[in-house]
């Protein structure tokens, strides 16, 4: 009776957990206005990367004015720079909406499985239902966290690095207007000669400040990519890392999809019992 009893409490807390997840808590943390710090700053780096793009692109057409075809290889590479940053720019946006996204997938779906998969425990299998609805409850507190402490990561590396980003801009800005400095002097008839005098002077120092300015772009896109792509990917793997350590649950288990069966003692089965039923 007493253990009749237990059963019905625990399963009527984990309706109200169920239901407190899905309304109050989920409106709460779906809200925008929680994430308006973690917004500001990916905000922040998605302004560099438009400016990055419309640098690389500007750069790229300004360089083509370059008497000669010494730099024309480094203009189509700065062109190329255009398509890495559109898919960083992707990358943050996504991490913008996820911030919403995830909060409300976990406490209006895992969570909820979650108290349901209890519950069920209760009535059939709790030690096969229970381990699974631990491993949705991990997986929802990894996903919960790994958005905000990516961004915080990040913001450390994009701090590190932001007076060198800024340089690269303001360099491939100075380039622009040389080149197309250089270009309307050659469109002007009436400055020929100060147009002879000056290529031989200026065409090689041009192609040193383009070559200069690549080498720049290619250290400010891994930062970026570091920052905006590798961080969120290595902040999640270092959860699951956390998950298998503290708990032995291995979240890439698939025994149960493979037929095995734990036992009502809850152990794995030896290696003797393993081979006589690979025998089998």
């Amino acid at each position: 009776m007493n253990n009749t009893v237990t059963k019905v409490a625990i399963c009527l807390a984990l309706i109200v957990i169920a239901v407190v997840s899905f309304f109050p808590i989920a409106q709460r943390y779906t809200s925008p206005d929680r994430y308006t710090e973690y917004v500001v700053s990916i905000d922040e780096k998605t302004e560099t990367v438009l400016k990055l793009m419309a640098a690389s692109t500007v750069t790229s057409a300004g360089i083509t004015a370059i008497p000669g075809d010494t730099a024309t290889p480094i203009a189509e590479k700065l062109a190329d720079f255009s398509e890495y940053f559109l898919l960083i720019l992707c990358v943050l946006y996504a991490e913008k909406y996820l911030l919403t996204i995830i909060p409300y997938g976990v406490f209006k779906g895992l969570i909820p499985l979650t108290c349901a998969l209890f519950i069920a425990g209760r009535i059939w299998n709790p030690r096969l239902l229970d381990r699974q609805g631990f491993k949705l409850l991990l997986i929802g507190l990894a996903l919960l966290l790994v958005i905000p402490l990516s961004v915080r990561t990040s913001d450390m590396i994009y701090d590190t690095y932001k007076e060198s980003i800024d340089s690269t801009i303001a360099s491939a800005e100075a380039l622009t207007d040389e080149t197309t400095e250089l270009s309307e002097a050659q469109q002007d008839t009436n400055m020929l000669n100060r147009i002879l005098n000056r290529l031989s002077e200026t065409t090689d120092g041009m192609v040193q400040k383009a070559s200069s300015i690549l080498n720049r772009f290619v250290e400010t896109l891994a930062v970026m990519i570091v920052t905006s792509c590798l961080i969120p990917i290595l902040v999640l793997m270092f959860f699951l890392w956390v998950i298998k350590q503290l708990t032995g649950i291995d979240l890439r288990d698939y025994s149960l999809r493979k037929g095995h069966r734990p036992s009502d003692r809850g152990n794995e089965p030896g290696r003797e019992d393993q081979e006589q039923y690979t025998n089998i």
